[in-house]
């Protein structure tokens, strides 16, 4: 940019204007400023575009109501151009110039207000001061700052929006002081609501196009000129029951269990049981297991295109995977998976208290039950949130309302320690209600889940003709979750390792769980996937969460069929993994008799069709989900487990082949015995003949020494083996001693 022949027309006075104004002046560079206040025009510089028709011109944060000349570039950062660096930033670049930490704290809070000020770590002093800078820019006086601290007793909420009718023309005295998202402040010259805006920008696209309206990342607002002439109480009324049909986050409580049928004999010693028990047996799912099911309030769903999304969800997966994840017939015995819906009462909800909290209550839109032929089952929640905006909120409930039991208790069996960190102090789903007490002194499974699963599943060994239920991984649900919040967004896609990216993507509800900078850095690069940066848009993997990121106007669709059924079958996977590896370990008990090659035969038989039915190296033929797949292979440290546990069930079939090959030969050897047995007597046969006695064979006289001879024959033929036996035996007793 040649300064000299540089010139920059100034829009509205707040703080990032007055920052480019004294810029401009320490770089010597032409300005006019006209002190303009916000939503100001380019029609208000026409004379200065005619005059200075020779330069360049740099309009800043102005409205084009007027045709601007070839020679005029445009600098902001609202409406469609909300994605832009600050202007303040836009100004830097063109100079040459790179930011203070002042200057970056300015930019951070016109684009974003406090929540960009938060994410880039800025202290409470430094967001207090930047804010206190910028209300005395807008013209804020002392009197009002005192009005505003009454005016904020009188914020109410309706539709999950606090929103609040105020005297000022400056909303930012109310603003500054009250941090719950979303707010809608309006009054006779101004509405702005401040929190997610997709679904703003969406209904009023044309005011947009008119500039009649604008926006930021996390705040939309009316020209003043339309607010004049509109009723603006209807236009509230509007805004907030399109409020009410806005999802802020989206989340998947997904609940991995492994079952066992317990038979008459009933389920003693964990090991003995899975030893005495055939792994077809106790994992069958029938006619009989589906009826049980359906007299809890399952119902069987066979997989049918009825819309475009069971379109889109059925061809985004390689064919072989389709007969895994999709049960397409209807109810056989025999198939992969099999997937049960819960009909929920009218309403249903899904509710929250945390301690020191109010409660949380989202809407629950379905219950589910998931599975497969090796044993394991998903149980899924599935809760839509239209109430809470705040990452706070939206972490607490991730992190609070996945708990199953306790992690730890605290002195004679206190749960208020784990209260404290991140036990809820009950959950209520579908009207059923867990409250949790101090009467833990083993692992009890909350009551919601039990009583969800009905009475085919328990937890009580002694229920005999029902299947033992037990979780597979601890004391977590699986979060699956998706959030749309602008100003986050912005965020991550200046740092993915901002604090609450981290928090979001690790299930932390309060505190980070990482307290070193670098193994923070670490964490965050390898669960973090970002293809879509550029358009806003996050994925993060861990051992216990699937989550996304983005604008508020991201399809959701996607993390309720397709990433979902994606989670499903890595679920699957890892906790088959899991369960192989405790049949083996009971199966090969050194401590117990030699284990059957029957009921080995049958677990490798089931290993083998796990491995060619539910594990695969690619589910998708679309880029996004390879990578995807591939990156929570190895978070989940599948492909590490499958080669371990191939090794370790090969190890166990040989075993049971030499096994077999052992009792083979022993048969052998019988036979060999038996037939020594037999060897003198066919001699004797052979040497005198079957007509040995003739005619007068019982003629004692004539053939007593015949008789005598047979008889030792015989004796010999019985006594030297039997002593021969009875010597190994005591040698073998001997040796193993």
């Amino acid at each position: 940019m040649n300064k000299h022949k540089a010139i920059f027309l100034l829009g509205g006075s707040d703080l990032e204007m007055q920052s480019i104004k004294e810029l401009l002046e320490q770089e010597q560079v032409k300005y006019i400023d006209k002190q303009l206040t916000w939503g100001a025009k380019l029609s208000s510089y026409q004379k200065e575009l005619e005059e200075f028709s020779s330069h360049t011109i740099y309009g800043i944060e102005l409205i084009e109501d007027i045709t601007p000349p070839k020679n005029y570039h445009k600098i902001d950062h609202h409406n469609e151009l909300s994605a832009n660096p600050s202007s303040l930033f836009q100004v830097l670049e063109l100079l040459g110039k790179e930011p203070t930490r002042e200057q970056e704290l300015i930019s951070a809070n016109d684009v974003g207000h406090i929540e960009a000020m938060k994410c880039m770590g800025a202290t409470k002093e430094e967001i207090a001061k930047i804010r206190q800078r910028d209300r005395q820019m807008q013209g804020v006086t002392a009197k009002e700052e005192a009005i505003a601290l009454k005016e904020l007793e009188q914020i109410e909420k309706e539709h999950g929006v606090y929103y609040l009718k105020t005297s000022f023309e400056h909303f930012s005295p109310i603003v500054d002081r009250f941090e719950k998202r979303p707010l809608l402040i309006y009054g006779k010259r101004g509405l702005t609501y401040y929190g997610d805006i997709e679904f703003l920008k969406e209904n009023y696209r044309e005011q947009i196009e008119k500039n009649q309206a604008y926006h930021g990342r996390g705040f939309f607002g009316f020209d003043s000129d339309y607010i004049q002439k509109v009723e603006v109480e209807n236009l509230v009324e509007e805004i907030k029951a399109l409020s009410q049909n806005n999802i802020y986050s989206y989340h998947q409580f997904m609940f991995p269990f492994r079952f066992d049928k317990i038979g008459e004999r009933g389920f003693g010693d964990k090991h003995e049981f899975y030893r005495d028990n055939s792994f077809d047996d106790r994992v069958k799912i029938d006619e009989a297991f589906k009826i049980s099911l359906e007299k809890d309030g399952w119902e069987y769903q066979k997989f049918e295109v009825k819309n475009h999304l069971d379109y889109n969800e059925l061809v985004y997966f390689h064919d072989f995977v389709k007969d895994a994840l999709f049960n397409t017939a209807e109810f056989k015995e025999g198939a992969t998976s099999y997937f049960f819906e819960k009909k929920l009462k009218d309403n249903a909800k899904f509710e929250l208290k945390v301690k020191e909290k109010n409660v949380y209550t989202l809407d629950l839109t379905g219950i589910t039950l998931r599975l497969f032929d090796t044993g394991i089952g998903i149980l899924s929640f599935e809760l839509e949130n239209r109430a809470y905006s705040d990452i706070e909120d939206v972490l607490i409930i991730n992190d609070y309302g996945r708990r199953v039991y306790p992690q730890f208790l605290g002195d004679g069996f206190s749960t208020e320690p784990t209260k404290g960190s991140f036990l809820p102090e009950y959950v209520k789903v579908n009207g059923i209600e867990e409250r949790v007490c101090d009467l833990y002194k083993e692992i009890k499974l909350a009551k919601y889940i039990q009583e969800s699963l009905g009475k085919s599943f328990s937890t009580d060994k002694s229920q005999t003709n029902t299947h033992y239920l037990q979780p597979i991984i601890d004391d977590r649900m699986f979060v699956l979750c998706w959030y749309g919040n602008d100003a986050l967004t912005s965020c991550t896609q200046e740092s993915i390792e901002n604090k609450n990216w981290y928090k979001y993507v690790f299930v932390d509800g309060k505190d980070l769980t990482v307290q070193d900078d670098e193994m923070h850095k670490e964490l965050i690069e390898k669960a973090t996937y970002r293809r879509w940066n550029k358009y806003g848009t996050f994925y993060g993997i861990t051992r216990y969460s699937f989550v996304c990121l983005s604008n508020s106007d991201f399809p959701l669709p996607h993390m309720k069929s397709i990433y979902f059924q994606m989670i499903t079958l890595l679920l699957i996977q890892r906790a088959s993994l899991l369960r192989f590896s405790d049949e083996i370990t009971a199966i090969s008990d050194v401590r117990a008799d030699n284990p059957s090659t029957e009921k080995i035969a049958s677990l490798f038989k089931n290993y083998l069709r796990f491995v060619n039915k539910l594990y695969f190296k690619e589910v998708t033929a679309q880029d996004q989900g390879i990578e995807l797949y591939d990156k929570a292979i190895e978070i989940l440290n599948i492909k590490r487990d499958i080669e371990d546990l191939r090794q370790e069930i090969g190890t166990l079939n040989n075993y049971a082949f030499l096994e077999q090959e052992r009792e083979e030969k022993e048969e052998i050897n019988k036979l060999t015995l038996f037939g020594t047995y037999l060897l003198p007597p066919t001699i004797v046969a052979g040497f005198f003949g079957m007509n040995v006695f003739g005619k007068n064979s019982f003629d004692i006289e004539n053939t007593s020494w015949f008789w005598g001879v047979s008889i030792l024959v015989f004796a010999s033929a019985f006594i030297i083996p039997s002593y021969l036996w009875i010597k190994n035996k005591i040698i073998k007793e001997k040796k193993s001693e």
